[in-house]
């Protein structure tokens, strides 16, 4: 008896382990799925994000007697223009600091031989030889120029999906809703269908809410942080407001990226260490403030996640999307967390998600 009650034991361990390792082979195959598809998914999901916190203004153009085909035209030129006009503001600056790169490095390197005069052991361990200052010249240059690539690369690639973006986008815009009602029919009874209206109007407004909120938050802080670099006497500030804007869409990562970069920028302006950390240092007292205060407190608890959640979240659609992954990951996050919320997919799984700082 205790034979057969052990044998069977063994097997169920044996079942489960099967049933766990399929579903992490799963969540790999998913993984490389959305690699691979990246082209494909990615102008989709961006579009998706766009039509969302632009679908408002659509009504509101319909509300007022506008063709709805002609008010979701209206939004995407409107769009557009508004992508070239920041590009076209941004190209030339972006470019300046690319082609200067050469000359940062010394300058920078220069810089910190000056700071090194009250540091003599950090004088003799890093700058006493010139393959130490050619290493401190190289180390710059390449980071400038990664930092800057992640922001300004336009390829031939990049371009064709900018503009497949702006298409999906119309017909998200312009076809979403017919969608949504072609689903509500095919449901078998009416609370049925009335249940699938209630979750879609819930969690369209949820996102939509979330997306313009984050846009307008991230808006704010990139206003901001070209105004205070402005006032600091800092070259080139709807550059470094521009980039706060883009790269606060990856909380903590974007964060840290462009204190790197502004520090740079800090010691290649002034002349004084401290003139020079003033400039990270009020992006990061901004940062802050939006982060810690106006972003919790625009959003309340429920859009409010762990942090370590978040961190892994980011590098993990990094790994899968590159730069456009980071920039999109906690949207996804957010817009999972809602679905999940709604549909009750995860069960109470959905709580791991949420941050305890804000309940203590």
């Amino acid at each position: 008896m205790n034979t057969r009650v052990i044998i069977h034991e063994v097997e169920k361990l044996q079942q489960k382990t099967v049933i766990l390792l399929l579903k992490f082979l799963g969540v790999i195959a998913l993984l490389y799925t959305l690699y691979f598809c990246r082209t494909l998914l990615l102008p989709v999901l961006v579009a998706g994000f766009i039509a969302l916190f632009s679908s408002p203004l659509v009504r509101f153009l319909a509300h007022h007697k506008i063709p709805h085909a002609l008010a979701s035209l209206l939004v995407v030129i409107l769009l557009f223009f508004g992508l070239a006009i920041t590009v076209a503001f941004l190209v030339e600056p972006a470019s300046q600091w690319l082609n200067n790169l050469p000359t940062l490095g010394d300058k920078l390197t220069a810089q910190m031989d000056n700071l090194s005069e009250s540091f003599n052991a950090l004088k003799t361990s890093l700058l006493t030889t010139e393959d130490s200052g050619n290493t401190v010249v190289n180390l710059v240059e390449g980071m400038m120029l990664s930092s800057f690539s992640v922001v300004a690369g336009t390829t031939a690639l990049l371009i064709m999906q900018i503009f497949s973006v702006f298409i999906i986008t119309y017909f998200f815009l312009e076809y979403g809703d017919d969608l949504m009602r072609n689903l509500v029919r095919v449901q078998g009874s009416f609370s049925e269908k009335k249940k699938t209206v209630i979750i879609f109007q819930t969690v369209r407004d949820d996102i939509s809410r979330y997306v313009l909120v984050i846009f307008v938050i991230n808006l704010g802080l990139g206003v901001a942080t070209g105004i205070v670099m402005a006032l600091l006497g800092v070259k080139d500030p709807i550059l470094w407001g521009a980039l706060a804007a883009i790269l606060n869409f990856a909380p903590y990562v974007g964060a840290i990226l462009l204190s790197v970069i502004l520090t740079c920028v800090g010691f290649i302006e002034f002349g004084s260490v401290t003139e020079a950390l003033m400039v990270p240092g009020a992006f990061i007292l901004l940062n802050f403030i939006e982060s810690q205060l106006v972003t919790p407190t625009v959003l309340g608890q429920r859009f409010n996640m762990n942090p370590l959640l978040v961190v892994l979240w980011m590098f993990v659609w990094g790994w899968v999307w590159g730069v456009i992954g980071l920039l999109i990951a906690i949207p996804l996050l957010v817009c999972f967390k809602i679905l999940a919320s709604h549909l009750n997919l995860i069960g109470g799984w959905i709580n791991i998600i949420d941050s305890e700082i804000g309940k203590k």
